[in-house]
């Protein structure tokens, strides 16, 4: 009796050992079955939503499946792949534009067109409008861009691949499963076979972070890795991106801006370029936009042109958006028909007169426009590049804040990019200060080059500078040309001082409870630019205006010029 009270009190234990055994190695050591609800865990909310896995993350980009096509949000491809496809919304289209055409796409539409006549036809609708978003089919977009891109089910997901940089990649040594975490409670995502390549995102002790073949993002555990190595991808090079020609000086470019208000302005052409030298682009302010439709107010002259090429210089008319009678125009930036008036309009009356070149000058560009804008110099410089024409953009010194202007994508499209390096202070600035200190220059450049080549960069130097008045009732100013600044101080005593710091001259005085202060621009200020400019080796200089300058300013520049 005693001896089976002791085997039931052995077994009893056993027991109670062994059910501790199993809660402590088979339930809290044992590898989960339980499979995660894929999509639920890559968040794919309708049958047609596929979210994008971007190089080796899920991002919060999203793709769509319509009709067995995959498409994304226009908007999506021009951050992701390819910023170069335009939409308009008022026109439902999209285009691209090539170095010698405009290729268009119509929404709800499987064919396309160019501006030279060519189409094609695709076995898909190329951009649908739907749920209030515009969507291009990403098969589309790979005619134009390199990149890839692969689709997958179960669940629903992109991968996209636009950047082939240096990654960690490992092996896998016999079948597991990929799980939502570090954990072999956590649950499956996927089932992975021996053999296969992971890309590995993340190391921890035991567990890593991996990457999948066909976009399945999880842990796995060390143990299952083989040797982690370092793999550089092989780029995609589907496409080719076209070569674009561009024209280009001989020699250094040196652009002197004539400022006409109207067309009795061009008589002063031979007085203005009287005691220039080294002069070989005029640009007369000829051509303006009036109107959201495109219309175009022209105040050319034949006999100009032909003065100027019996100078042996060449002629760029400018075209801009702020001397026409209804002020600054961008609406008509928005549509073909409007963008087209305007670059027949002046490309024609360009030809008709022999000039050699137009130069844009579209200033306070809305953001809003800021695509519109791009577009309408990418098509301005087909038509340009068709018959022969100098391209050049005018644009404010690049800062974040005007990022929009593109000077990027306009080093690609036009033949010069011009940096107009003034206006730091300007009429409306609350704190007096320099039009163009060094500084200023300096930055203007350096940051110019860092999207557009030296040798199409052009910077623009200022004729003129700004005298400034404090007093009780605030802080105004007027602009002044280099003559009428000299007369000024000489009528207030004033006398000037070199600032290093401003790279100028600099003169101030006290009278009648006010204080004029003047930071000086004279041939000493133009020539430290000049300096500056030499050591980054641009393109040339750009002068406004002809007429407010001293002629001892032009030994100077000269001097730059015919440096190269």
């Amino acid at each position: 009796m005693k001896r089976l009270f002791t085997t039931i009190v052995i077994l009893m234990l056993i027991a109670v050992l062994g059910t501790a055994f199993y809660k402590l190695y088979f339930v809290k050591y044992s590898y989960t079955e339980a499979r995660a609800d894929t999509n639920e865990y890559y968040g794919v909310e309708a049958e047609d939503d596929y979210p994008v896995i971007l190089e080796d993350e899920l991002s919060e980009h999203r793709a769509r499946m319509i009709d067995d096509t995959i498409y994304m949000d226009i908007w999506e491809v021009k951050s992701l792949i390819n910023d170069r496809f335009y939409l308009s919304t008022a026109d439902e289209t999209v285009s691209y534009c090539l170095p010698d055409r405009v290729i268009t796409i119509s929404e709800g539409e499987s064919g396309w067109t160019d501006s030279e006549g060519g189409s094609g036809d695709e076995d898909y609708s190329i951009l649908i409008h739907h749920d209030d978003k515009f969507y291009i089919a990403l098969d589309f977009v790979k005619q134009y861009s390199n990149f890839s891109f692969a689709v997958y089910t179960e669940p629903n997901r992109v991968l996209l691949v636009t950047e082939w940089e240096e990654r960690q990649e490992a092996t896998v040594k016999g079948s597991t499963r990929l799980r939502v975490s570090g954990g072999v409670k956590s649950e499956i995502v996927a089932d992975v076979p021996s053999g296969s390549r992971v890309v590995v995102l993340e190391q921890m002790d035991n567990w890593s972070k991996v990457m999948t073949e066909d976009a399945m993002i999880g842990y796995l555990e060390n143990r299952k890795l083989g040797p982690v190595e370092t793999v550089t991808p092989q780029p995609v090079t589907d496409y080719t991106e076209p070569e674009f020609s561009h024209l280009s000086m001989d020699g250094r470019v040196n652009m002197a801006w004539h400022a006409i208000a109207g067309a009795a302005g061009n008589i002063t052409l031979e007085e203005r370029l009287a005691g220039t030298k080294s002069v070989n682009v005029v640009a007369p302010t000829w051509f303006c936009v009036l109107n959201e439709n495109g219309g175009v107010e022209s105040k050319s002259s034949r006999e100009y042109v032909d003065y100027v090429h019996s100078r042996d210089m060449q002629v760029w008319a400018v075209l801009d958006n702020f001397n026409g009678p209804d002020g600054v125009q961008q609406k008509f930036l928005t549509t073909r028909e409007s963008r087209t008036n305007v670059i027949d309009t002046v490309t024609e009356a360009v030809l008709d007169l022999g000039i050699d070149g137009i130069n844009v000058d579209f200033e306070s560009i809305m953001a809003e426009y800021g695509d519109d804008y791009i577009e309408f110099v990418r098509e301005l410089s087909i038509r340009c590049r068709k018959e022969g024409l100098y391209l050049s953009v005018d644009n404010y010194v690049p800062y974040n804040f005007n990022d929009y202007y593109r000077i990027d994508e306009q080093g690609v499209f036009a033949d010069y990019v011009v940096i107009m390096g003034y206006d730091e202070h300007y009429a409306g600035s609350q704190e007096p200060g320099s039009v163009a200190s060094i500084e200023y220059v300096t930055y203007g450049i350096e940051e110019s080059l860092t999207e557009v080549p030296a040798e199409r960069l052009i910077n623009g130097l200022p004729f003129y500078t700004r005298i400034w008045r404090t007093a009780a009732d605030g802080v105004t100013s007027e602009a002044y040309g280099m003559r009428e600044t000299q007369a000024f101080m000489e009528n207030h005593g004033m006398t000037k001082e070199w600032n290093e710091a401003a790279g100028q001259n600099y003169a101030e005085a006290s009278e009648d409870d006010a204080t004029y202060q003047i930071w000086i621009e004279d041939a000493e200020s133009i020539e430290r630019k000049l300096e500056v400019m030499e050591s980054y080796g641009i393109a040339g200089v750009a002068e406004w205006a002809l007429g407010l300058e001293t002629e001892d300013v032009w030994d100077a520049i000269a001097a730059y010029v015919e440096k190269k």
